[in-house]
């Protein structure tokens, strides 16, 4: 393994542990001796890499909104109607932000830092503007094909957004970060609202990225 390999696979090891530790004990109360135990290493391992928690934070939420940007930068393809596209997205996103839970948390907490902090705030508004993105462009696409009540695009991916951010933020209240609602009930009562239709099978798959060019999505999370 080269050095620089190395270094990358010890900050990925430090970024880790480090959201272990922000999520459960919040960013104020973070140490990084705290971060350096969590990781198995010393202080000064953590410190080589990491001069600060602070510095340490924002590389996190960079690669954060790296792995958002691979969720969700891609156009779908237009191989069946609007209404089942937008269902698969939103039963993957909304099933992901179970399945990562600490990703999810996360983003509960960089909600309540950002009011205080420009740059958290610029962190959180660059997700919300990837995820709106791609939602808006499916029901955009919708209304061209009369599956969605006509309306504003843009205006209604705010609304679909924030209501998938509204159940990732009751999932606060689940000790294993559960949603209150079924991703696939979720998903129907969202498609009710734009005026479209879950597909007729009973449960909607995940996408699969070699069959229709839309990867797991997550959200959340931030």
């Amino acid at each position: 393994m080269t050095r620089q390999r190395s270094d990358e696979w010890r900050k990925q090891q430090i970024r880790a542990a480090a959201t272990r530790c922000f999520v459960r004990r919040g960013f104020a109360a973070t140490r990084l001796l705290d971060i350096a135990r969590e990781a198995g290493l010393s202080k000064g391992g953590v410190y080589f890499h990491y001069r600060a928690k602070e510095a340490l934070f924002h590389d996190i939420l960079d690669n954060q909104l790296k792995t958002l940007e691979a969720r969700w930068s891609f156009e779908p393809v237009a191989d069946q109607p609007a209404d089942h596209t937008l269902s698969r997205l939103l039963v993957a996103h909304l099933r992901t932000i179970e399945d990562e839970p600490d990703e999810t948390r996360l983003s509960h907490l960089l909600l309540s830092m950002a009011p205080q902090d420009p740059t958290f705030r610029e962190s959180l508004d660059k997700a919300f503007r990837v995820m709106r993105s791609l939602y808006e462009g499916v029901i955009r696409r919708g209304m061209s094909e009369g599956v969605f009540t006509q309306g504003d695009a843009e205006h209604l991916s705010h609304c679909v957004l924030g209501l998938v951010q509204g159940l990732a933020g009751q999932s606060a209240t689940h000790a294993e970060g559960k949603l209150p609602v079924r991703p696939e009930d979720a998903a129907k009562t969202i498609l009710s609202m734009l005026g479209g239709t879950m597909p007729a099978t009973a449960t909607v798959p995940e996408p699969a990225p070699e069959a229709v060019s839309e990867p797991s999505v997550n959200p959340a999370t931030v």
